[in-house]
């Protein structure tokens, strides 16, 4: 029974919401890479000197080997909008007469709405436990970190949300929907605190057990959850490297003194985790504005509400059908060995089904979209059909303005005046009613 004791490697990774999604097609526009070193330049300046731009050139930026690149071409657009390091003190947290030291947290945040963290911690274990006793531990102590992390999730956040409102940066926030979710008791969408753990067990092994031997292999396998009948699957190319990502936890095991550069199984959880937390936003924004598009409408609506309705649905629609291109760019693109964990993680986490969802409110909303457009059409119809009969009300004055004529020609003014409070009698209704038949219509329709 393999025992496990001393001082090990645990890195806690997962998702958080930001509250405001880039406009990422404006970022493209622009040029992304400008405005991402235009914002890291005005952070730079503001001494935040530990953020960076991920895979970005080594000279005057962060480069790190735990976060290399599991691209192998080149994507749209970069892997993270931009990353920060922070590097801890050695802060030390005692839990079940164990250490737990956290080290160092890397936060890398992206376009649509959402972050991720990546806590390094050690952890020293006093006295020797089995594998599912180490576990267990890893779990129990899970919920002590939030009261660690958060804080720096709030304040970095906002300070990037700062930066890009004094830039000019657009993006459009969603907070007012978490807001409104929350008051109904519906689907709430917490933000800035970190949503979930997914935690990597790293294990450095000696050279004389590499390859890892098959009942190594099997009591290693015993610190891991899987949602898949056959169990969780070895997605290293390399005979020499053990890789398993899977429900919960995930495991890497190398030759110590001999890091594998060519996987990088943190950042492909990490990127898995954005898409998948990023997806399920998405899917909760949509349903909200769904459900708001097909409430019984109390009273008809307004030409002006249609349009914007319109407009909605469709910078809704487009945002949501580039998140899916890129999406699949993002998937094209990776090395031999992430595809391989990236493909384990989606049967792992039934990511698929959530990207089905997804397109079907998408498809839901383009139908919505087609209802409102021949409602927008009517309503125009209508009011087209409405002005036509002021212009036929209003041409009654030209007929007027000739019995006006007339009469003066004919010297008949006097005998108008003599008999003016008879007339006003019958004309001040007729042109009260005209006036106010006008007036409604323009107010129900045009303001």
């Amino acid at each position: 029974m393999m025992k496990i004791i001393g001082e090990q490697k645990v890195i806690f990774n997962g998702p958080f919401y930001t509250g405001f999604i880039l406009n990422t097609s404006n970022l493209m526009n622009q040029g992304y890479s400008l405005i991402q070193e235009k914002i890291l330049n005005l952070l730079s300046q503001k001494k935040n000197e530990s953020w960076f731009i991920e895979g970005g050139q080594e000279s005057g930026l962060l480069w790190d080997v735990e976060y290399t690149s599991i691209f192998g071409g080149k994507t749209m657009i970069p892997p993270s909008f931009l990353a920060k390091k922070i590097e801890l003190d050695d802060k030390i947290i005692e839990f079940e007469e164990n250490e737990f030291t956290i080290k160092k947290i890397y936060f890398f945040f992206h376009d649509y709405g959402v972050g991720v963290y990546r806590v390094v911690l050690k952890v020293d274990i006093k006295k020797s436990v089995e594998t599912k006793e180490y576990r267990e531990l890893i779990e129990r102590f899970s919920p002590l970190l939030p009261s660690y992390i958060n804080d720096y999730i709030k304040n970095d956040t906002l300070t990037l949300k700062n930066s890009l409102e004094e830039n000019d940066v657009a993006f459009d926030s969603y907070e007012e929907i978490s807001k409104e979710l929350e008051r109904k008791n519906s689907e709430f969408i917490p933000i800035r605190s970190s949503l979930w753990f997914h935690r990597v067990f790293e294990f450095k092994e000696d050279p004389k057990n590499i390859p890892v031997p098959e009942d190594l292999f099997l009591e290693y396998k015993r610190l891991l959850y899987s949602s898949q009948l056959d169990g969780p699957r070895n997605c290293a190319l390399e005979p020499e490297v053990i890789a398993i990502p899977a429900f919960g936890f995930s495991l890497f095991i190398y030759e110590k003194d001999n890091f594998p550069k060519d996987i990088a199984l943190n950042r492909v959880l990490e990127t898995a985790q954005y898409y998948y937390a990023s997806t399920s936003l998405l899917d909760t924004i949509m349903f909200s504005k769904l459900a708001d598009y097909s409430m019984k409408r109390t009273e008809p609506p307004k030409i002006k509400k249609l349009q914007t309705e319109l407009e909605e649905i469709r910078i809704l629609s487009d945002e949501l059908e580039l998140y899916l291109l890129i999406l699949k760019d993002i998937i094209i693109n990776l090395t031999p060995s992430s595809i391989l964990l990236w493909r384990n993680l989606e049967n792992e986490w039934y990511y698929q089904p959530m990207l089905d969802g997804l397109q079907q409110k998408n498809n839901l909303l383009n139908s919505k979209y087609g209802e409102l457009l021949d409602e927008l059409s009517e309503k125009r119809s209508e009011t087209l059909n409405r002005f036509v009969k002021i212009f036929t009300i209003f041409a009654i004055l030209g007929p007027l303005i000739e019995i006006y004529s007339f009469a003066k020609d004919e010297n008949l003014i006097p005998l108008i005046l003599e008999n003016l409070q008879l007339l006003l009698l019958i004309g001040i209704p007729i042109l009260g009613v005209i006036g106010a038949v006008a007036l409604y219509i323009g107010k129900k329709y045009f303001f």
